[in-house]
């Protein structure tokens, strides 16, 4: 009876003027799945961004989820991504960015995490083509510190915002020898130059101890250069606004807050290897890879301070 009544209800209403059912039809809503060549030999793959249960956290942006990889629609990894930015700004069809970034043949890309708006720097991440395993890995040492922006043959440009607000611009290449990324210049990168070297070799599948120690060790000094950095672009603001003494006791609660986090992160290493029941061989081995991923979170941790702390100081500058 109540289905009768309402669909009388909507006739009447039809009658009397144009009822729109847009409400009916199913809105258009996320990004175009973008295909891609990687390389000649390489497959065709599939890229797609699927939303997660936060996505709408942030009134207005686009939001965090995954970029799903597939091959022949076969899902080949899902890499976490947010997209801190209002939707009206985001190319819904061209939202990754495709180029053969290290000039091994094959395809990388370039994805922005924040939009370039208000003074601010954009934010990009740079994964990069693993032909070995037919996959994407993010390259740390560039990724989600500031503006990426192809340069020399094999070599990129990274804007950052430097401790006094104001951007700096770094040279970062890749060189093929040694499979890494190196912070200097062509000239050097091409003699093997690496004095900011940080790259991924420990790994997780299979962490061997050596390599997992070397590159726990690159991490924690570029992590120890980042918090120096960090902390003189602090004092710099507090002493300004506090006084002197004020911004020396910040600093050496910060010293001391780094050195409490590295023995934290190694006690709690030990600990977690344990508990997951490591053969006692492998032991070492996991303890190197657990502290190498604490370091690189926590280096991804200051590089959005430093980039916070330098639209903080350019915004002052501005006023």
């Amino acid at each position: 009876m109540r289905s009768a009544s309402s669909l009388a209800l909507l006739l009447s209403l039809a009658a009397c003027a144009p009822l729109s059912l847009d409400f009916l039809r199913p809105q258009a809503q996320g990004l175009d799945t973008m295909t891609q060549k990687v390389g000649h030999e390489a497959p065709e793959l599939a890229f797609s961004f699927e939303f997660d249960d936060k996505a709408d956290a942030a009134e207005g942006e686009v939001g965090s989820g995954y970029i799903v990889v597939t091959q022949d629609g076969k899902e080949l990894q899902a890499l976490p991504h947010a997209f801190e930015m209002p939707r009206e700004r985001l190319d819904a069809s061209g939202w990754l960015q495709f180029k053969d970034f290290n000039g091994d043949g094959l395809l990388d890309f370039k994805v922005t995490r924040l939009y370039a708006m208000d003074g601010k720097l954009p934010v990009d991440s740079l994964y990069q083509f693993d032909p070995k395993t037919g996959r994407y890995a993010q390259i740390d040492l560039v990724s989600n510190a500031g503006e990426i922006q192809p340069s020399a043959p094999n070599c990129v440009s990274l804007k950052v915002a430097g401790a006094s607000g104001s951007p700096k611009v770094e040279s970062h290449c890749y060189v093929a020898a040694s499979g890494r990324w190196v912070r200097g210049t062509p000239a050097a990168a091409r003699r093997g130059a690496a004095p900011d070297r940080v790259d991924a070799v420990c790994d997780s599948g299979a962490p061997e101890l050596v390599a997992c120690r070397r590159a726990r060790i690159e991490q924690d000094k570029a992590l120890l250069t980042l918090v120096r950095d960090y902390r003189a672009g602090r004092m710099q603001s507090l002493q300004a606004e506090h006084g002197k003494s004020y911004a020396q006791s910040y600093a050496r609660h910060q010293d001391l807050d780094h050195s409490r986090w590295r023995e934290y992160r190694d006690a709690r290493c030990a600990t977690q290897s344990r508990e997951q029941a490591v053969p006692v061989k492998a032991l070492p081995a996991s303890v190197e890879l657990c502290r190498y991923e604490w370091a690189r979170d926590q280096l991804r941790r200051y590089k959005d301070q430093m980039a916070r702390l330098g639209e903080v100081k350019g915004a002052k500058v501005r006023q």
